[in-house]
């Protein structure tokens, strides 16, 4: 089996791409340009995927895990290339091209930042931001761009060594000895570590039949104040967290225009991760341990510095 991963230099690409030559598999690593090369793999300069006209040479799957990733200000127009366009012009590339699987990441986000009760694989979609309106969008059309033979993984916020988004906050918060007021807060989030991730891509890839959608998650839940509290033990400090009334810190969040920051920090999502989980899939820590690991690497970054 020959294996095109793009994204190939990404933080989640690059896991997947790792976790594929460990285990044996031929895999070409997808890059825009040049400028960036993994070590030791084949390498497959694919250009921009946004541009039409794209051709591969014969393969037999791809995982697509380029893309835009969350941020602030981007406009819709290079949502639309990048998690759009892009999948789409690489969908129509590989099955040309003989592919048989394609494998698209997308997100769980596309149920909301926030959801009352298990998110399931059934769960309607209910995108809160551009971000995932655009995952959405990529896959209703990757789907009918490459027919079947598409699975569709939907991970929860991804966390591991140098992981970005809020984790990378906390931590530096937790590193300057700055309190965090989330001492009130009781809820429930799913989250899933970078390589448990490549892990459950893997067992989709060498599944003797796909499923059509996995939700990537670990079957573990925790709550802020107690994720917190891993992340400042592997640190090696202590959590302040001092408790606040939810509703002010939210008014808080609204003025300073983080009202979305505050609901991924405040809110419940728990993912019910049944697919992987049914593929033999297990995670190789728990997750109190992958947020602790997640803090030991920040805090050794932070040294060498």
């Amino acid at each position: 089996m020959t294996v095109l991963v793009t994204g190939a230099t990404g933080y989640i690409g690059g896991a997947i791409l790792n976790g594929l030559r460990e285990a044996g598999v031929d895999v070409l690593a997808g890059v825009r340009s040049t400028a960036a090369l993994p070590a030791g793999a084949t390498v497959l300069l694919t250009g921009d995927l946004a541009e039409p006209g794209l051709k591969l040479p014969p393969m037999d799957a791809v995982i697509h895990a380029a893309g835009l990733g969350h941020r602030r200000g981007v406009p819709t127009a290079a949502w639309r290339r990048a998690n759009v366009d892009a999948p789409v012009n690489l969908a129509r590339a590989a099955r040309e091209a003989g592919a048989k699987r394609f494998i698209l990441i997308s997100t769980a986000h596309i149920h909301g930042r926030v959801h009352e009760g298990m998110v399931t694989d059934t769960t309607p979609p209910n995108p809160m931001d551009a971000y995932a309106e655009s995952k959405l969008q990529a896959e209703h059309d990757v789907a009918a761009a490459f027919g079947p033979g598409l699975c569709l993984i939907r991970p929860v916020a991804v966390i591991g060594p140098g992981c970005p988004g809020n984790i990378q906050l906390l931590l530096k918060l937790l590193a300057r000895g700055i309190p965090l007021p989330f001492g009130s807060v009781q809820n429930r989030r799913s989250f899933i570590a970078r390589d448990d991730l490549a892990h459950i891509v893997r067992a989709v890839l060498q599944a003797p039949v796909m499923p059509e959608s996995v939700l990537a998650a670990h079957w573990e839940t925790i709550s802020t104040p107690n994720l917190v509290r891993a992340l400042a033990q592997g640190l090696g400090t202590t959590a302040r967290l001092p408790a606040f009334p939810p509703h002010i810190l939210a008014a808080a969040a609204a003025m300073l225009g983080r009202s979305a920051m505050w609901q991924s920090l405040s809110g419940d999502f728990i993912a019910n991760p049944a697919a992987a989980r049914a593929l033999g899939w297990q995670p190789a820590a728990s997750l109190v341990e992958s947020f602790r690991t997640t803090a030991r690497y920040y805090n050794t970054a932070r040294q060498k510095a």
